[in-house]
């Protein structure tokens, strides 16, 4: 069944566009919202507790005497944001008679609120598409945001250590819309976001559910941070509001979103069935967590804090978790006990560790979606192998979508990460389903986030401890077919080792070592195949990055090898089974070789050494940080690479060759407006 509903109408001002990245938009704006409540932090005299503390007990809500001035700043900001946002005329008499409108009807002491004014060069719509950025207290301070002088080198470095980014509207709106449009009971569906920060999912998923009054109680949040609950309260205030402008009085509002979202630390909630749990073990957790699970170090329970969703659970969960390291106290055993497929093994990222927490909250019949890094579904790293197992072995429809990280990111051009979408729906069919490692240029992000191609890759070898990032029935194909083929690359290869390309490595020295080739360790638009490494040396090639020196039986073989490391069958072999960017000696074990058929083999030798000497005539030079990298990118002589993976075709015994051209120029073009000579200039090596 398919729900659709129409875009909200803040999803194109909270999202990227052609050449207008989300980051400097808000930052232009939220400098002076943070320098705003800076002043009035020091001259603001709120009875803080008295206004905001939340009508349902042991959420979490704690109030130190240092945090009250800030806290207090904040939210009269926030009160002048929803009231600009909504086009409410006291907003142009500054955060006094905000905060007077906010709180009209209330019987509760007002406080003492300064006389200043706001400004902020937006219209209504936009400042409230802006609002949940807005309202983060941490600059954004992504690398242009420093080199700009916009922010500290201090702050990105707190920024990268919570790791905590702004989510785009888009892909907040596409992340709950996969999970609302296959649900059967939507009406009633509980939803969650553990890690909700200032509620860019929350708003999404009150407009999924009509963004009636009533959608508010069945959207439930837990984030860490004291200050997050307030600011994600007037997110959704603003939006309901805004939908609803002859509603109840936004102080009513805000405490009615505000009884739903507690404080404390997400990873920390035991997700066991409540009639698992000892009677025992239940009020022991009870007592340590006193109403407070912001100041337990030792597990406890959402039904606990929220006793109404005993019942049912949480049918939905969305989450853009933190991507950060695991923080060492003394928690972290309970997080381990509790968590035993992420836990005992996380330490630089605590993302798998949610993902495992949002699958043994779904009931049965419920469904989630979870953006992550990219090494959720290329990772060879523990804990992420084991991750993709214990997805794997989840009922219901699994489904991973990868995102490459240029020419555009999923997050934006700001924050150049490479991600995943992880999508489980336990009323579907059992599955697992993947996309290509999507890419697209930010003139098509609106089009292309919700188009990536989907194809099952059930049944596949390798599944799940290796994800194959494809989008058609004929890349399955030839997947199989590789798989299939029983001889590769790495049976004709005599050794391997990694060393950089230089005149001193002994094996490299004097250019006379025929039988070697070498691998570039990183790629983006094809792979950096040299066949002879000194002579990269000899036109400038000074990185000391590790090349994967690969040596032969001889000069022919070794110049087949280099042919079919130049094929497109050896590149989309690397990009559909690694990560789009290192090279690994994974790809030798993966690429058919033609073994014992001589004749093929001398005909690759043939076309490797002529694809050698026209490459040397076009070599590619780029210098990073005072180093030069020198490559000869095959893909320039399309004829001979045709020819080269004819032959493969042969070998693998499946007619790829024009697909693969045409996929491989898609990949590279991204799309008609792009010109090939500026994506190649991005080349990473």
């Amino acid at each position: 069944m398919s729900n659709r509903r129409p875009s909200p109408d803040w999803l194109a001002l909270s999202s990227p566009g052609h050449n207008r990245p989300l980051v400097p938009r808000v930052e232009r704006r939220a400098r002076h919202v943070r320098a705003v409540a800076a002043k009035v932090e020091s001259d603001v005299g709120l009875p803080f507790e008295e206004l905001y503390k939340p009508t349902r007990a042991g959420l979490g809500f704690t109030l130190v005497d240092r945090d009250v001035a800030r806290r207090s700043a904040w939210a009269l900001v926030g009160e002048w944001l929803v009231a600009a946002s909504v086009q409410a005329p006291c907003a142009s008499d500054g955060l006094s008679a905000a905060h007077e409108w906010f709180w009209r009807g209330s019987d509760r002491a007002l406080g003492a609120v300064p006389e200043v004014r706001m400004s902020i060069d937006v219209e209504a719509l936009e400042l409230r598409a802006l609002l949940p950025y807005l309202l983060d207290p941490m600059a954004a301070a992504t690398r242009r945001d420093v080199l700009n002088a916009n922010s500290t080198p201090h702050e990105r470095r707190v920024r990268k250590a919570t790791g905590v980014y702004y989510t785009p509207g888009d892909v907040a709106h596409l992340m709950v819309e996969r999970v609302a449009s296959r649900r059967t009971s939507l009406a009633t569906d509980l939803w969650l976001d553990p890690a909700h920060g200032s509620g860019v999912f929350l708003r999404a998923v009150f407009c999924a559910l009509g963004g009636r009054p009533d959608a508010l109680d069945r959207i439930y949040g837990v984030d860490v941070d004291p200050i997050a609950a307030e600011t994600a309260s007037f997110v959704l205030t603003a939006e309901s509001i805004a939908n609803d402008p002859d509603g109840d009085r936004p102080w009513e509002v805000w405490h009615r979103v505000r009884r739903n979202l507690a404080t404390g630390d997400a990873l920390l909630i035991d997700p066991a069935p409540l009639t698992d749990a000892p009677t025992s073990l239940i009020d022991e957790m009870a007592r340590s967590l006193d109403g407070n699970p912001l100041g337990s170090v030792r597990p406890w329970r959402l039904d606990s804090v929220f006793p109404e969703t005993n019942a049912s659970g949480f049918a939905c969960i969305v989450a853009n978790p933190p991507y950060a390291p695991l923080q060492r106290n003394a928690a972290t055993h309970h997080i381990s006990d509790l968590h035993p497929v992420a836990g005992p093994t996380v330490s630089a990222d605590i993302s798998p560790v949610f993902v495992e927490l949002c699958t043994n909250l779904l009931p049965r019949e419920g469904a989630l979606a979870i953006v992550l890094p990219l090494s959720a579904v290329s990772s060879t790293r523990s804990p992420f192998p084991q991750l993709r197992e214990y997805l794997a072995g989840q009922p219901g429809r699994l489904e991973l979508l990868s995102f490459d990280r240029v020419p555009d990111a999923l997050f934006g051009d700001d924050i150049k990460t490479r991600n995943s979408i992880v999508h489980l729906d336990r009323s579907a069919p059992s599955d697992i389903t993947v996309s290509p490692l999507y890419r697209w240029t930010s003139r098509r992000r609106s089009s292309a986030l919700g188009e990536a191609p989907i194809v099952s890759i059930a049944g596949i070898a390798e599944v799940p401890e290796v994800i194959p990032k494809i989008g058609s029935s004929w890349e399955r194909e030839l997947l199989l077919a590789c798989q299939g083929h029983g001889r590769y690359l790495a049976h004709l290869t005599l050794s391997q080792r990694l060393s950089p390309l230089d005149n001193t490595g002994g094996a490299l020295t004097g250019g006379d070592q025929l039988d070697l080739l070498a691998l570039a360790p990183t790629a983006y638009n094809f792979l950096g195949v040299v066949r002879d490494p000194f002579r990269a040396v000899i036109d400038g090639h000074d990185s000391q990055n590790k090349f994967s020196i690969l040596r032969y039986a001889s000069e022919r073989e070794a110049s087949a090898a280099y042919a079919l490391l130049s094929s497109r069958l050896a590149f989309w072999l690397w990009h559909v089974t690694g990560d789009g960017f290192h090279v690994t000696g994974a790809l030798a074990r993966r690429l058919p070789v033609p073994w014992r058929e001589q004749e093929r083999v001398e005909r690759l030798a043939d076309l490797g050494e002529q694809l050698w000497k026209d490459a040397l005539q076009r070599p590619l030079i780029s210098k990073n940080r005072g180093r030069t990298t020198v490559a000869y990118p095959p893909e320039r002589d399309t004829q001979l690479v045709d020819e080269i993976d004819a032959v493969m075709e042969e070998v693998v015994g499946v007619p790829y060759g024009a697909q693969l051209a045409a996929w491989h120029e898609q990949l590279i073009v991204v799309d008609s407006d792009s010109e090939r000579r500026n994506l190649i200039r991005r080349t990473k090596q």
